[in-house]
């Protein structure tokens, strides 16, 4: 009888205990998610890579977005079970609850960004945009590091990877994931034209027929002309000539300031076209679509030269003497 009733006192005592943290957890559930974030504007609260989940809520308190961090930490590991949250940058906004917050580190609902890689930008010029942008992950891509990545990509430079396009992708991605989703769909759309070219053209990789669209795409923008353009350097490499393009002369050298001198002519570099027979060694750029269609079927022609005219487009020759004629009429002052 007696352990009857000591049975009946400690289901009394567990039921009261049990009775006791279910009113606690609900009183902190009730009131983390009335606890409201009061502010006139939203902030950004960045969550380290590597930070566990009490660091990034002291963080959080420290900054004033939540009240308590022993209720917020009570409540992170009940709905979180990942020993971290997604690194990146969060938006804290106006009349947040601690709760609305909490789902969104768990969601890992990062800020959604945009970076737009124009047709014609060099990877110096990709690589500063980036830098310039807070929501990439600013680690030093030097060229040490630059050099483990090719080595992994088996090209021989970064130049012309990217494919020209407007990206979206979560605050707090790495320089080198976006590299490699820029250089995944330039792979994609160099080998679908690659699959389907000219198959007579003299290129012997897909890498070469990148290097080619990125010299039509630094000559010109109007689309109607990059077919005929590309028929210019075919015709030239099939008959041994020098491709002759200015823009590689312009990427080779160090500190362009608006004109190409007879000294930078006369400079022989590995992208100088002037003094070196063949396609220079990379790509000058990273060429958009419509030059990689026009490197992959060029127009059938016999031009040999163009000029610019003094409308944005071009004059093309069959012959020096007729690329004399054009020069004198439309470039001499």
């Amino acid at each position: 009888m007696i352990k009857f009733q000591n049975l009946k006192i400690l289901k009394f005592i567990f039921f009261v205990i049990s009775l006791l943290i279910l009113l606690f957890l609900s009183y902190l559930n009730f009131s983390f998610k009335n606890s409201v974030y009061k502010n006139n504007s939203s902030k950004i609260f960045i969550v380290k890579e590597g930070d566990a989940v009490s660091n990034t809520i002291f963080n959080l308190h420290k900054k004033g977005y939540i009240d308590s961090i022993f209720r917020f930490k009570v409540l992170a590991y009940l709905y979180n079970y990942n020993p971290v949250f997604l690194n990146g940058r969060y938006r804290v906004q106006k009349n947040d609850s601690e709760y609305s917050f909490l789902v969104k580190l768990v969601n890992g609902n990062l800020i959604q960004e945009n970076i737009t890689i124009i047709e014609g930008t060099t990877y110096n010029e990709i690589k500063n945009i980036l830098y310039k942008n807070n929501s990439i992950d600013s680690v030093e891509f030097d060229a040490k590091y630059e050099k483990t990545y090719l080595s992994q990509v088996n090209y021989p430079s970064l130049e012309g990877l990217c494919f020209p396009d407007t990206y979206k992708f979560s605050s707090g991605t790495t320089f080198e994931k976006f590299l490699k989703i820029c250089q995944k769909k330039m792979e994609n759309v160099l080998l679908y034209y690659w699959r389907n070219r000219d198959f007579s053209l003299p290129y012997k990789s897909p890498y070469e027929m990148l290097i080619m669209a990125s010299i039509i795409e630094k000559e010109t923008a109007n689309k109607l002309e990059k077919p005929i353009i590309a028929s210019v350097f075919i015709n030239r490499l099939n008959k041994n000539m020098r491709l002759q393009a200015d823009p590689t002369v312009i990427y080779g050298m160090k500190n362009y300031k608006g004109n190409i001198t007879k000294k930078d002519l006369n400079t022989k570099n590995e992208y100088n076209t002037y003094k070196i027979k063949g396609l220079p060694k990379t790509p000058i750029c990273s060429p958009g679509e419509s030059s990689i269609k026009a490197a992959s079927k060029p127009i059938i022609s016999d031009y040999l030269y163009f000029v610019a005219d003094k409308n944005g487009k071009h004059v093309f020759s069959k012959n020096y003497q007729d690329h004399v004629k054009a020069v004198n009429k439309y470039q001499k002052k």
